[in-house]
């Protein structure tokens, strides 16, 4: 922890560095905490609209300036939407850190919004909506969050509707902007070769202009987050069917996060897995199947999926189950349990070899549990991680059968 340090800047920003001074480059990253699960339902799709615009030009840089900027000091320029988190990043050699401050800050702060731009890139977005529908691992994976969460914030598409996004103009975007992307709702995270002075001076140099528009407002209460379990089946002319089981999971502050993680690596999250083991590997059932663990801030959730044949689609459906029950049973053998443990950890442990892995990473941790966790925490969690803290945490995410929801996308009528 002696390179970490975390401090809240006068704009009202919250700053997490972590320097590497082994490193030659350098990865920011703007974190907003709003997203897809923030968005009232008839502005559902705004944040990633904004992101999108974000791109767009400023008052004082053009889309092409932008992008020239970028390219000339070698690095890559970008920006991804969650449910909870938006985020524009960049990584560069460390001597360009105060060009790259200066153009992310410009970007996020100071975005025009031109008429224009925003008609076309509505366009795109309705195009990018559509591409997901044509798309049946995008489309099956978007009717499993739907149907499982329903109304839910996290049963909305990221991308918005086509409704929706259609509704989108510019008073509307801007309001939502002044409103959310406020610096006290954002957290910059830099990791790499740096003097943190320098980092410190630059930011306030470069946030001492941005116009005063910015209002943070309350967020409204939280919505109650409800499932719906049970079995959804959407007939589709589809060679594949797209098989999706889903039960409930933990939070990102749980304290048994990394024995979930653990237990999803037994499940279906590497290729030693039991699922990739026996659907694939054994049986040759599915070429794609596999299991995730995915934590929110206020809930979570865990899921498996499979491709497959409709003819085979009935004895998949068994064997997934099986393995489940098999896990819930505590019947886990010593090795695999240290495979698995030893699978998080080594993963874990090489994408500390990137910039970009540990600026997300202290961004997460701050953002979530509002703290630095050192390395050796995460692997004293892992290795801490037994075959009674397994079968505990497996009863409670994959026990209870009246718990589960299954999304069936294709041509199923013989696996009901």
């Amino acid at each position: 922890m002696k390179n970490f340090i975390k401090e809240e800047l006068e704009s009202g920003i919250t700053l997490v560095t972590e320097k590497k001074s082994y490193f030659n480059s350098i990865s920011i990253g703007l974190w907003v905490k709003t997203g897809s699960s923030y968005e009232p339902p008839e502005l559902n799709g705004i944040s990633h609209f904004i992101e999108h615009l974000l791109f767009k030009g400023t008052k004082t840089r053009t889309s092409r300036v932008i992008n020239k900027e970028i390219d000339l000091m070698g690095g890559a320029l970008n920006a991804f939407t969650g449910m909870e988190l938006t985020c524009l990043y960049t990584r560069v050699l460390s001597e360009n850190y105060d060009k790259a401050l200066n153009l992310l800050i410009d970007i996020m702060f100071n975005s025009s919004f031109p008429k224009e731009e925003m008609a076309k890139e509505k366009g795109v977005i309705l195009q990018e909506i559509l591409a997901a529908q044509d798309d049946p691992y995008d489309y099956a994976m978007e009717l499993f969050h739907n149907n499982f969460y329903g109304d839910s914030p996290y049963g909305r598409p990221i991308l918005g509707t086509r409704e929706t996004v259609e509704g989108l103009d510019r008073d509307k975007i801007r309001e939502y902007y002044y409103s959310n992307y406020s610096p006290e709702n954002l957290v910059i995270s830099i990791a790499g070769n740096f003097n943190y002075p320098d980092i410190v001076k630059s930011i306030d140099k470069y946030m001492s202009s941005i116009p005063g528009k910015f209002k943070m407002r309350p967020r409204p209460a939280t919505s109650e987050i409800s499932k719906t379990y049970g079995n959804f089946l959407q007939e589709k002319d589809l060679e594949q069917t797209h098989f999706i089981v889903g039960v409930d999971g933990l939070r990102k502050t749980d304290k048994d996060y990394y024995v979930l993680e653990i237990l999803n690596t037994l499940l279906g999250g590497s290729v030693s897995s039991r699922l990739f083991r026996e659907l694939r590997e054994n049986k040759g059932l599915a070429y794609s199947i596999y299991s995730n663990a995915v934590f929110h801030r206020s809930d979570g959730y865990v899921y498996i999926y499979a491709g497959i044949s409709p003819k085979r689609l009935r004895l998949s459906k068994k064997l997934i189950f099986n393995i489940m029950d098999d896990l819930v049973s505590g019947n886990i053998k010593e090795e695999e349990i240290s495979n698995a443990k030893k699978h998080v950890a080594e993963g874990f442990l090489l994408g500390l070899e990137s910039t970009s892995y540990i600026m997300n990473n202290n961004a997460i941790n701050e953002i979530y549990n509002n703290r630095y966790i050192s390395k050796f925490h995460v692997l004293k969690k892992i290795n801490s991680t037994d075959k009674a803290s397994l079968k505990e945490i497996a009863k409670k995410i994959l026990g209870d059968k009246n718990r589960r929801h299954i999304s069936i996308v294709g041509r199923a009528s013989n696996g009901k």
